[in-house]
């Protein structure tokens, strides 16, 4: 039987060994268009493993920041494309890619007006997702394209 001593510096060792990888289990922070109107919802916690941070410009474009531990990167990937499928939505992009060093899909998808945009980051545990959306007929601007690279890697 182990003393108390030995219980305790066992117990810091074990969690000093859990510390590196909880740190590399969190996403990254995500940094929007420096021009755009921002908003951030509360950080995710233990207890709701969920965030999410908006940025708006007037002109009807969007991007948004979104984080959540309790969901699963395979089920959220088969969900959309069980939706295209269903409902037989034609896509400009629906690509398997890496963001960040891990796997992710892209998807692009118009629902006139909009253009939706998303790229799913498998954070195991979780998932991150980042949508861009713009109106119809609107290019894809820089500053959406290199808040994502910054975040993705080209």
């Amino acid at each position: 039987m182990l003393s108390a001593p030995h219980r305790t510096a066992t117990a810091l060792v074990a969690f000093a060994a859990f510390l590196p990888f909880a740190a590399l289990a969190a996403p990254k922070p995500f940094v929007g268009p420096a021009s755009w109107d921002h908003t951030a919802a509360a950080p995710a916690a233990q207890s709701v493993p969920r965030a999410q941070e908006t940025w708006k410009k007037s002109d009807g474009q969007q991007l948004i920041y979104l984080t959540d531990g309790g969901l699963a990167y395979d089920d959220i990937v088969a969900l959309i494309k069980k939706n295209i499928t269903d409902n037989s939505i034609k896509t400009a992009v629906d690509k398997d890619r890496t963001c960040d060093g891990h796997r992710a899909h892209e998807v692009e998808m118009t629902f006139a007006p909009t253009v939706v945009h998303q790229i799913i980051i498998d954070n195991t545990p979780g998932v991150t997702k980042l949508t861009y959306t713009r109106p119809d007929g609107m290019a894809m601007t820089a500053e959406a394209t290199a808040a994502i690279a910054a975040y993705c890697g080209p």
